[in-house]
């Protein structure tokens, strides 16, 4: 499974081989690669049907100390949990939750919390920029969507690649994921 992905996952900047450590906890595959310049990737993977559940990377600062973890796929558990003697405020149950959440054919993410009807949406590729832009006609609802996997290839979106759907206030994305990532 490391050998696979090291492909996708390697810093095209990083020179020499990276540490691999697997790790099996919780029902969970927890791989950890540290690269020589000193990046990390953090998966896990479901034991029983290896489902990729989180993604997390993080580099070194400019000073040299360890930055922040960018989750790219999954939620971390702990980031959901309000805890009353730290936070001064709680999120709004009803604010939209974004997650990424790839299948074995698809890159997908679903956005909760989103209750205007289907025809409100737009989903389009920015070839520009090379994001997928989610917006609502009423102005009400804007994000950009960067697919870092795409970006690490070195790879172009592709309109015909792009669907999407809205229903139980969700809207599911999915980008269908080029022959580079067929395992």
């Amino acid at each position: 499974l490391a050998q696979v992905l090291k492909g996708v996952m390697a810093p095209k900047a990083s020179i020499g081989e990276p540490q691999t450590i697997c790790i099996r906890a919780d029902g969970r595959k927890k791989v950890h690669t540290t690269y020589p310049d000193e990046s990390e990737v953090v998966e896990e993977f479901d034991e029983k049907t290896n489902a990729l559940l989180l993604r997390k990377s993080r580099k070194p600062t400019a000073i040299g100390r360890d930055g922040e973890w960018v989750v790219e796929v999954g939620q971390e558990s702990t980031s959901l949990r309000f805890d009353p003697s730290k936070d001064m405020l709680a999120p709004s149950s009803s604010n939209p939750i974004f997650l990424r959440k790839d299948t074995p054919s698809d890159f997908q993410w679903r956005i909760r919390n989103l209750t205007y009807p289907k025809s409100v949406y737009t989903v389009t590729c920015d070839h520009a920029a090379q994001q997928i832009v989610v917006r609502t006609e009423n102005k009400k609802y804007f994000k950009r969507i960067d697919i870092p996997d795409l970006q690490r290839a070195g790879l172009q979106l592709e309109d015909g690649s792009l669907t999407w759907d809205h229903s139980h206030n969700t809207l599911v994305i999915s980008y269908k994921k080029p022959r580079e990532f067929d395992v």
